[in-house]
């Protein structure tokens, strides 16, 4: 019987060491927490034998791996061994026997060994903890749920500090997300982190996430569906599954699609009578009614799809299974999110090579298979083949001993990462290209392998439509690299997707041979372009798109809407054009997608950080302004998918437009910020008054900013600390309306002290006063919203920088003043003009006593320039310094605003009727006209306006013709005015 030795690193190398789906290394929830601010020593009982040290860790793992190599040492017949690897954060498993039995074993090692995966899931402090401010602890409801949540998954979970803030938004001024207890700053946070082996975490972290749901006061149901429709029934993209949460408000939490491949079988009480399997389980959370219909629609969905389900087998290497579904399975649930497909994978280790695809349309079961042999085709499949020096039939041939052979396949597995096997002196290296090629090099360096000739062969999968691209014109590629190289190259048919490329050569050429043929792999990228442009960029005969293409040696295929209809996409599901290049030649692949995009053309992704509590309203309640911004900018709107506790919102659109969706998108996002305030026994009796809740609704109502006291928090373990703990208020507003946070953190600050309550100092000013920044823009204004204080300034005018008791200041009537509607309309730069004269005289008329000095305006164009002349001499004679920053500003005022304030002032235009007669005009005695009157007195005319008597008591009719014949356009005037004035 031949003996087959195996020896392979797991977790592999190759692995994202700080990724949520591996954490061996991850630091220790102990460690977490000192990394933080605070520490929370009394948490301890919660960790659930998580909080040990890195060495304690590792020593666990050891005991429970080496209980799982005795179980399948007597199950299976085989011998195994194992050592840590990779400076502990994995381990290096050596398997000798025979061959079923060495990949019956292989395969239990990878399901069941404890290789502890790491999530991490953000939450307030206040959601789960009492006085979060000084003297944490878990709430009791809380500590009882988690320990329930463990218990029935089987992972760990820690509640530990986080140095990091809520959300990568910047705060608005004068909030910090770090700065302490003082004024006002961002919700704290802590992390529940969740360890634990293979869907333990992911279990966990469901249940965690509808935990905090409940807390917050949703309703939460589960309902069973089959595992095959979870995805297809989400739709693609899970855009079926979001327009339901958007129709009823709703949170829906779906289980990994690759629940039970990994880690061991987890069996949860649905009820206190039956276990069953929770790979079919669907969480919904929201309010009652919601919930149900929710639920409904899913149900109904299921049905429907049911119907139409069609699948598709399809052939795969059985190591590449493994490997993608142990090291790639966020590539995996990607690619079946995308599609609406569900994948059907053997059990790991076994020798089935068959996947079967799940879908109701036939175009995207296509796209799933291409996706999942694309992600086939970075495994490397190698051999080294010994071979005797020379053939003799009488003496046996040279072998190998298996203490020789352990050692070699140990050390080369360690070194390199790869899995090595030994049979039949054959060296056969599995893993991904630079680990395959590091092994072969390592065995050609190995003394004990020059004493035998020896065959080096490389297998690579390629997809069949590269073929031809490979190959070039009557495959010139391929003799090019084999002359060069001598070595061989052949192509062998694998399945209907994909093709084998096999190398083989007896010495290092066959290491430049692949290099030489990798460079010739293609390179792609693919992007989106509406199907409008497409003639445009390609032009007239394709000129436009061949130039560019030979001019970065790249070609380019533009899709239709029929056949990106029948493709599904390209990388992504909404690219419709694709580049591709030989390898050596990638870096061309941005410069030519820089030449064929134009103007906003290139759609691109942009991504936008929203707490996770917000998604459910924003996607429900604010969904009518959610599809108006998409219509607006041309974008989608994409939110993350619900189990994962992202806070990473998505959206898609041309470039020039995806940042204006995202500023819009925030518009309707609340934005939270806590003061806190020492502990009061006051604080209580002072937050249930009718005079707080005045002040709170002053707030909502001027400043659309609302408070809520944080004034019911535990006493728990506060009674034992020197510190007293801090009562809190919550301010909540939305993020476009954040300015005005500042302003209400001033208005609840003066509350509490003026009943003497002690508040922590801002960190902008050391005194609770209100601020004054507003006062320097809009010194003029009595707001209750802007300060009215007043400072001083190089440049301030003489007015404004006296104190407010100068008895000097006088004000002046409306008719008195230069310009009435450019005092109230005018800007606040007019009151910086520096003053260096403040002589005293009188304002009135000219000396002359002829007219006002508000003289009418020359023409326009009559080259006059009686204003500037009059300006000055007014400057030199004003007294007061108000009117005299209005004279200098009428310097530089545009001529029509001068005209229009002219109309105000009446007083140029009565003196020029008055001022014509000399004298008042003699009333009549009868106002119907008597013609026995004498000749002084005439008909009142029907259109003359009467007004009452500016002389005294005595009343007079202005409308002598005598009067409109002397001065008829100084009478149109006054008419235009009092008519403008409403009187």
């Amino acid at each position: 019987m031949d003996v087959y030795t195996t020896s392979f690193t797991y977790p592999r190398r190759s692995r994202h060491i700080h990724s949520p789906s591996s954490s061996l290394d991850f630091p220790g929830p102990a460690e977490l927490r000192s990394n933080g601010n605070d520490s929370y020593p009394n948490l301890q009982p919660q960790l659930n034998n998580s909080g040990l040290s890195s060495d304690e860790s590792s020593a666990e793992n050891a005991e429970q791996i080496s209980k799982l190599a005795m179980m399948a040492m007597s199950l299976h017949g085989c011998h195994i061994s194992f050592f840590p690897a990779d400076q502990g954060r994995s381990w290096n498993f050596h398997v000798t026997g025979a061959y079923q039995q060495v990949m019956i074993t292989r395969g239990m090692i990878l399901k069941e060994c404890p290789i502890q995966h790491r999530a991490a899931i953000k939450v307030t402090r206040s959601e789960i903890l009492d006085s979060p401010s000084s003297k944490p602890a878990l709430k009791p409801d809380v500590r009882r749920r988690l320990d329930d949540i463990a218990s029935q998954t089987m992972a760990h979970i820690a509640v530990v500090n986080s140095p990091l803030s809520l959300s990568n938004r910047t705060p608005p001024d004068g909030i910090s997300s770090s700065a302490g207890w003082s004024g006002l700053e961002t919700e704290r946070i802590c992390e529940l982190v969740v360890t634990g082996p293979g869907d333990s975490v992911d279990l966990a972290r469901v249940r965690l996430l509808v935990m905090l749901d409940e807390l917050s006061g949703l309703h939460s149901e589960m309902c069973e569906i089959d595992q095959k429709l979870h995805t297809i029934i989400a739709g693609r993209k899970r855009s079926a599954l979001q327009s339901i949460q958007e129709e009823t408000a709703t949170n829906i939490y779906l289980p990994s699609p690759l629940q039970g491949l990994v880690g061991p079988d987890i069996l949860a009480s649905a009820s206190s009578t039956r276990v069953s399997r929770v790979n079919g389980v669907i969480w919904i959370t929201g309010e009652f009614f919601g919930v149900q219909r929710a639920r409904d629609m899913l149900y109904q969905l299921s049905v429907n799809k049911g119907k139409s389900i069609i699948s598709r087998d399809t052939a795969i290497l059985p190591r590449k299974l493994d490997w993608m579904v142990t090291d790639r399975p966020d590539d995996l649930k990607t690619i079946m999110n995308d599609n609406a497909t569900f994948i059907q994978f053997p059990p790991l280790g076994s020798s089935t090579s068959l996947i079967t695809v799940f879908g109701d349309h036939r175009v995207n079961i296509q796209r799933t298979i291409r996706s999942i042999m694309q992600l086939a085709c970075h495994h490397y499949v190698g051999s080294f083949w010994l071979l005797p020096v020379q053939f003799n039939a009488l003496l046996p041939p040279a072998t190998l001993n298996a203490s020789q052979v352990a050692a070699l396949i140990k050390q080369i597995s360690l070194n390199t990462g790869a899995e090595v096997v030994f049979k039949s002196m054959c060296f056969e290296l599995h893993g991904l290209e630079h680990e395959v090629r590091a092994a072969v090099s390592m065995i050609m360096e190995l003394d004990l392998i020059k004493t035998f000739h020896h065959e080096i062969r490389f297998q690579i999968e390629l997809a069949n439509e590269h073929r031809e691209f490979i190959s070039g014109k009557k495959n010139g590629k391929i003799n090019k690299i084999m002359q060069t190289t001598n070595i061989k190259i052949k192509f062998e048919t694998f399945n209907d997707h994909n093709f084998l490329i096999d190398i083989s050569g007896s010495d290092t050429s066959v290491l430049q041979g692949l290099s030489l043929l990798q460079e010739e792999l293609p390179a792609e990228i693919s992007f989106h372009v509406p199907e409008a442009y497409h003639k445009r960029i390609i032009g007239v005969g394709g000129r436009s798109i061949q130039r560019i293409m030979k001019k970065y040696g790249v070609y380019v295929k533009f899709s239709n809407a029929e056949e990106f209809a029948a493709l599904g996409g390209y990388n992504d599901n909404d690219d419709n054009v694709v580049a591709r290049t030989p390898a050596k030649n990638a870096l061309n692949l941005d410069n030519l997608k820089q030449s064929v995009m134009e103007l906003d053309k290139d759609f691109v992704y942009e991504t936008v950080s929203i707490p996770r509590r917000y998604h459910r309203t924003l996607l429900g309640e604010k969904a009518i302004f959610i599809h108006d911004i998409e219509t607006k900018t041309n974008s989608q709107v994409r939110f993350p998918d619900k189990e994962t506790a992202s806070d990473v919102v998505t959206i898609f659109g041309p470039e020039s437009q995806v940042q204006i969706a995202a500023a819009m998108l925030l518009d309707h996002v609340p934005f939270e910020a806590d003061m806190a305030v020492p502990r009061n026994s006051e604080i209580p009796r002072v937050c249930a008054s009718g005079e707080f809740q005045s002040l709170v609704e002053r707030a909502k109502r001027e400043l659309q900013v609302s408070i809520v006291p944080n004034v019911n928090i535990s006493t728990y373990g506060a009674t034992s600390s020197d510190t007293p703990a801090d009562y809190s208020f919550k301010f909540r507003c939305q993020r476009s309306n954040s300015d005005f946070l500042i302003t209400a953190r001033e208005m609840l600050e003066q509350f509490l002290l003026n009943h003497n309550i002690r508040v922590y100092p801002s960190p902008t000013s050391h005194t609770h006063k209100r601020g004054d920044s507003f006062a320097e823009a809009f010194p003029h204004f009595d707001s209750k919203l802007l300060s009215t204080a007043k400072t001083h300034h190089v440049t301030e005018s003489a007015d404004f920088g006296r104190p407010v008791h100068d008895h000097d200041r006088r004000l002046r009537l409306a008719n008195s003043s230069p310009d009435v509607k450019a005092l109230f309309n005018a800007p606040a730069y007019i009151y910086n003009l520096e003053e260096t004269d403040d002589t005293s005289s009188t304002y009135g008329r000219t000396p002359g006593g002829s007219q006002d000095y508000w003289s009418a305006l020359p023409p326009i164009g009559s080259g006059i320039a009686s204003r500037a002349r009059q300006s000055d001499e007014a400057i030199k004679r004003g007294s007061d310094s108000l009117l005299e920053a209005k004279l200098k500003e009428q310097i530089s005022k545009p001529r029509s605003l001068g005209n229009r304030a002219q109309s105000l002032d009446l007083t140029y235009s009565l003196s020029r009727i008055t001022e014509s007669s000399g004298l008042p005009p003699d009333s009549p005695t009868d106002s119907i006209g008597d013609t026995g009157t004498g000749g002084n007195s005439s008909p009142t005319s029907v259109t003359a306006p009467s007004f009452p008597s500016v002389y005294g008591s005595r009343s007079t009719v202005i409308g002598s013709q005598r009067t409109l014949d002397l001065d008829e356009e100084a009478n149109d005037e006054v008419v235009r005015v009092m008519h403008n004035l409403g009187l």
